[in-house]
């Protein structure tokens, strides 16, 4: 599975070797997107390392389209035990094991249980030195609420290091943006939320879905970006200054 693409600027990070890629975000679960003007993605074909994180909570098969075109598998912590389940022989294997024990076989970075990172982050600074472009983070979501805003916030850590990268489920799908415009193939059964990832997200417009907002000023402390729903083929995300997690959530099935 491909990650999506930004169009625009990223605050002035240069993440592709110093060039600017202009490309339609394909969306979670979709295909690579075509470029705005219709051909196929600028600056040739580009193989970017794509890694893949493990953590604590259980990981189906399901998500297998995550994982399938991987680089590099990194088992954070008990994250190990759920690749082995699923077959999966990681690259490397890293924490400070206080939730499982140590993998019998293969690379291991044991890491002490006192330190300022979650292993889930460590993991994340891991694939960003190995450089990567794209990051999944899976079995990140549910459990401990700690753990989970932690690792959205690990999310923004690599945003703003110029990496792609989504936290997911079968039921969830997070991402951390950067200033820019984001473009999302219409996806029928999702919401898509917008929050601010800090005190204030600047010029946020949201056009394509059926509560649209323009250069609004959208905060923490009101959540007027929960529940939008897809109103023509394409969403658009753009904003100039601050940061924002998005969130695709599956609608509920009725009754």
């Amino acid at each position: 599975m491909k990650l999506p693409r930004v169009m625009g600027f990223q605050r002035g990070l240069a993440p592709f070797g110093g060039v600017q890629r202009q490309s339609l975000w394909a969306g979670p679960g979709g295909s690579p997107a075509e470029d705005s003007k219709g051909g196929s993605a600028p600056f040739g074909e580009v193989r970017e390392m794509k890694c893949v994180i493990f953590a604590g909570r259980p990981v189906s098969k399901g998500l297998r389209a995550w994982w399938k075109d991987a680089d590099c598998i990194i088992a954070a912590d008990a994250g190990w035990e759920h690749t082995r389940r699923l077959g999966l022989a990681p690259d490397l294997f890293l924490g400070d094991f206080d939730s499982a024990a140590l993998p019998p076989e293969g690379a291991v970075l044991a890491l002490p249980a006192e330190k300022d990172d979650t292993d889930t982050h460590f993991a994340a600074r891991e694939a960003l030195r190995r450089g990567s472009a794209e990051v999944v983070i899976l079995g990140g979501l549910g459990g401990r609420l700690d753990h989970t805003l932690a690792n959205c916030q690990t999310l923004r850590f690599l945003a703003e290091n110029g990496v792609r990268a989504v936290l997911a489920d079968e039921e969830n799908e997070v991402m951390a943006l950067v200033p820019g415009t984001y473009t999302f193939p219409r996806r029928e059964g999702w919401y898509l939320s917008v929050f601010s990832a800090g005190e204030a997200a600047e010029g946020v417009t949201l056009e394509g879905v059926k509560y649209p907002l323009r250069d609004y000023t959208l905060t923490n402390s009101f959540p007027i970006g929960v529940s939008n729903e897809f109103a023509e083929e394409e969403a658009v995300v753009r904003f100039s200054r601050g940061s924002l997690l998005l969130v695709f959530s599956r609608m509920e099935k009725k009754a």
